[in-house]
């Protein structure tokens, strides 16, 4: 079984919580990004520090990675706890750039925090495999991003996540739909957004691929009425605090 719990579905400019989530894979958590509300959706959710044992980050906007120094340290010197943090490869000169300013002092080094993984393809988490599926320049131009599809080995399941997509027809994302594929978190923006994924343009492209209702919308604007738009277009838009099982 995977447990999908979003700690914020918005944007960067949300009055609430930026899109981050937490993956319950088996006894492991796994928290996709970690934006500048985490210290605030993380407790909101009924989780702390301690409870998260893997990370992953998406891609170096603040709301996907803002608040990873304040929980490096929160780990460390409230919980005496050491996550391990699964860094792609082409990612990490600017990742550790910006977290070892802020952690790396006093003769502290960023393995005093984690446990630091680089990774290229993916990595396993007990009974489950997650692949990294590359979107770079897909979401904003020059920027190295990635979506991820996390398989339940075991239960012959997985689901794909885009995190922030523009160009999801580019990105290819149908390609990795598979008949085992339960669930396709996209980022769906309401109104036409040159860095996001507009949300007509994502039903029209994955009719035919994918039942509709398998399809999550996350990432959208403050204050939308979800409930409608759950009726007038099929899928399902996630709300935080609620957990997803598959």
């Amino acid at each position: 079984m995977i447990k999908v719990k979003p700690l914020g579905v918005n944007g960067a400019f949300t009055k609430y919580y930026h899109n981050n989530y937490i993956f319950e894979l088996g006894n492991r958590k796994l928290l996709v990004d970690a934006g500048t509300t985490l210290r605030s959706s993380l407790i909101e959710s009924l989780y702390q520090e301690s409870d998260i044992t893997d990370i992953v980050i998406t891609h170096l906007h603040s709301d996907h990675v803002g608040g990873l120094e304040e929980f490096a340290q929160r780990c460390k010197w409230v919980h005496n706890h050491k996550p391990t943090l699964w860094i792609r490869t082409e990612l990490a000169g600017g990742l550790l750039q910006i977290i070892s300013s802020g952690l790396c002092t006093d003769g502290l080094k960023l393995s005093d925090y984690f446990n630091l993984e680089f990774i290229d393809d993916g990595f396993i988490i007990d009974a489950y495999e997650v692949e990294l599926i590359y979107t770079d320049n897909l979401h904003a131009g020059n920027m190295l991003s990635m979506g991820l599809k996390i398989n339940d080995i075991q239960g012959y399941k997985n689901i794909i996540f885009t995190s922030d997509i523009a160009k999801h027809k580019e990105a290819q994302f149908d390609g990795y739909i598979d008949q085992l594929t339960v669930a396709l978190f996209h980022d769906v923006s309401v109104v036409p957004n040159a860095v996001h994924s507009f949300l007509h343009d994502v039903i029209d492209y994955y009719k035919g691929k994918i039942e509709l209702n398998k399809i999550y919308g996350m990432h959208y604007q403050d204050d939308i009425d979800i409930k409608t738009l759950n009726k007038e277009t099929g899928i399902n838009f996630v709300t935080r605090n609620t957990t997803y099982e598959f």
